[in-house]
């Protein structure tokens, strides 16, 4: 495809091969000479690949922060970005796909999707892609609204054949020229080039030796591939190669073809398709700066504005030009020390610290009273309905949803007299803002993208914990009196929970804070370490979120997510085809089946299964001042939970019992406390 309308040429395709160079440094036509065309517009191959131009304008070593930063390419995973199907940004990083290229002004790569790894580590096509593509059909929209492309380059990238100083490297806007399609391998793929926006000054990833290039009025654009009609489709196709005319349709009987026959495997590119350069358009505009400035639009007067989703995005540093996570809860730093990659770490020291304003109740609580005289409780029965006991533990509402085996999840429902009374949740919720607790967001430990941070902030105190994050802890003598006052809580909400049971009451000697800002949200996750005791209390301040419960997908199921069959299928209420599976465990217990017979059978039900997550099975709405808690082992091992707030902010304060065999003995000391007589909690 092609941007302009070309003038029919007569006649079927007749067109022979002319003069080629190789993929990445195309030879010069002899019989076109272009002087004065900037020698930069091809690849120069001769020049010292680690000596380049310039800088780039902003610049990341790990992808998330790269994406928080760039409003323009938020595209953790992928190499194409696009929002309203537009394409806003694009990546060429390792492997671009064959008859690629990349010069001071041009990108030639393939587009994504439809694609697979092959045994090479390269992306191989698994099927035929076309316009229904959501990228390509991205990319069609932006070149025919005029709408330019962020484009970043990243080192694992060869085809410039120069060393870039950083993983991922923003170049400049482009401009979508072509849009093709090509026989990869035996699927059809879409092929995209791209030409640089600003033509008036050399590329930050030119060669240094090179000069600068020619002034836009010395320019010639009226230099174009030549453009083709064919013969059986009759659609046009540029002449991309030197090696022969192809139409590019891929319906088309001769899609891909030159004079009917197939192409040689190493096709070179036509020297008009490189140097072909679009004349400056004033229409042609970005929608969004290529280096944003955020800082600037925040106004630390406005209140709650440093708790809203743009306020804890990145910002691309002042001082070095590097791509910043929020990783603090105080602000940004740009520091040196906090690497993403083995052996390194980058950064010029800035720092922004905001001025932290307290957020009032009444900002991120939409109902009409802030707390409710008595909470008024409807459930959907599609979930597990709870017993409720507004007695025992007044005035609190008491339910308790059991799961026969598993454990116990008690949830304290809050009212007015509680939260407003003195040291309540209501001061408990204003006195932490006030506070620097040291909230931090940590690297997952197990992400499929290095570098991803936590969608929440977190700070430890009391007995080292290490759940999906590795959080240095803080000892208890160094917690502020509100968090030894939200610790009495929590050690009264744990031992009426478990009274009840049993079982043992062990105190809790650890607590962690998280902190949520709008659209923050911790996923699936469970509190199974074999470190931890069988109880989980948590108490949540401010805006009100959604917790759900699942079973595992393993015990869902029956199998992990690898199809490899459970050793011991517990076979819980609930599961997926449990009548099946929990009368072939009663045959084998009994002795009706042996162990053979009963594998055989049970891998027979397993195939009917359809690979899904479970369903959640209960379904919470944890409010201002409410208590809950998870008690027994079963529970972590079998099931796991969210939590997602509604509003722009949230804490959530849990405390654990932290087994001090699994503690170094340096550590021990730290979960140590003593409350005093205005911490302990009455449940009043």
């Amino acid at each position: 495809m092609s941007p302009r309308k070309p003038a029919k040429v007569p006649g079927n395709i007749q067109i022979q091969p002319v003069e080629s160079g190789r993929i990445t440094r195309s030879r010069k036509n002899k019989a076109l000479v272009l002087p004065e065309l900037p020698p930069s517009s091809l690849n120069d191959q001769s020049t010292d690949p680690k000596s380049i131009e310039g800088h780039p304008p902003a610049w990341a070593e790990c992808r998330p922060e790269l994406c928080d930063a760039l409003p323009w390419f938020r595209a953790v995973q992928g190499g194409v970005y696009h929002s309203g199907n537009l394409c806003l940004g694009f990546l060429v990083d390792a492997d671009c796909g064959i008859r690629s290229y990349i010069d001071d002004e041009i990108v030639i790569t393939r587009v994504g999707g439809g694609c697979t790894k092959g045994a090479d580590g390269n992306l191989v096509l698994v099927k035929d892609q076309d316009n229904d593509n959501s990228a390509i059909s991205s990319l069609t929209n932006s070149m025919s609204l005029k709408i330019p492309v962020g484009m970043i380059i990243g080192s694992r990238n060869t085809l410039l054949g120069r060393k870039l100083p950083h993983r991922y490297n923003v170049m400049a806007y482009f401009r979508v020229t072509h849009i093709w399609y090509e026989r990869i391998g035996k699927k059809a793929g879409a092929k995209v080039r791209f030409e640089k926006l600003d033509l008036s000054s050399k590329s930050w990833w030119a060669a240094r030796s090179l000069p600068s290039p020619v002034p836009i009025q010395e320019r010639r654009f009226d230099i174009q591939p030549e453009n083709f009609q064919c013969g059986a489709c009759h659609q046009w196709s540029v002449q991309i190669y030197n090696e022969g005319w192809m139409c590019l349709h891929s319906p088309c009987k001769r899609f891909w073809t030159i004079h009917e026959s197939t192409p040689p495997p190493d096709l070179t590119f036509h020297v008009n398709f490189l140097r072909a350069r679009l004349p400056p358009d004033l229409e042609v505009q970005p929608h969004y700066s290529l280096v944003p400035d955020l800082l600037s639009t925040l106004n630390e007067e406005d209140g709650d504005v440093i708790s809203k989703r743009i306020a804890w995005k990145g910002i691309v540093c002042p001082r070095c030009s590097k791509c910043i996570a929020r990783r603090f809860w105080q602000g940004w730093k740009c520091a040196e020390g906090i690497p993403f990659s083995p052996g390194k770490s980058s950064g010029c020291g800035f720092e922004k610290s905001l001025r932290i304003r307290p957020i009032s109740l009444r900002s991120v609580i939409k109902d009409l009273e802030i707390s409710p005289i008595k909470r008024a409780l409807n459930f959907d029965p599609k979930f597990m309905v709870p017993e409720i006991d507004d007695r025992s533990l007044y005035p609190y509402r008491k339910l308790v949803y059991k799961i026969p085996g598993v454990g116990n999840i008690t949830h304290l429902v809050s009212s007015q007299s509680i939260n407003t009374r003195t040291n309540g949740p209501d001061d408990l919720f204003k006195q932490l803002q006030l506070v620097d607790l040291g909230l931090q967001r940590y690297p997952l430990q197990q992400s499929v993208v290095v570098g991803t941070l936590t969608a929440h902030f977190a700070v430890n105190y009391g007995m080292p914990y290490k759940y999906v994050v590795s959080v240095e802890s803080k000892g208890f003598d160094e917690a502020c009196s509100e968090i030894l006052q939200a610790l009495g809580r929590l050690t009264w909400a744990t031992k009426q929970a478990v009274i009840d049971t049993g079982d043992p009451f062990l105190p809790p000697n650890e607590l962690l804070l998280l902190g949520y800002f709008e659209d923050m949200k911790i996923g699936y996750h469970d509190d199974g370490e074999s470190s931890l005791g069988p109880t989980v209390a948590t108490l949540s301040l401010g805006a009100k979120s959604t917790m759900l419960v699942r079973m595992k997908y393993t015990y869902y199921h029956g199998f992990s997510k690898a199809k490899k069959p459970l050793s011991d299928d517990p076979v819980l209420l609930g599961c997926d085809q449990y009548d099946q599976r929990k009368a072939l465990k009663s045959q084998f217990t009994d002795g009706s089946l042996n162990e053979a017979a009963y594998s055989d059978l049970r891998l027979g039900i397993l195939k009917k299964s359809r690979s899904r997550e479970a369903p959640p099975c209960i379904k919470m709405e944890l409010n201002h001042g409410d208590l809950l808690i998870m008690h027994g082992e079963n529970l972590q091992k079998y099931y796991e939970h969210s939590v997602v707030p509604e509003n722009n902010l949230r804490f959530a304060l849990t405390a654990r019992y932290i087994k001090p065999e699994h503690v170094d003995s340096k550590e021990i000391q730290k979960g140590q406390f003593n409350l005093s007589a205005d911490q302990v909690y009455d449940g009043k």
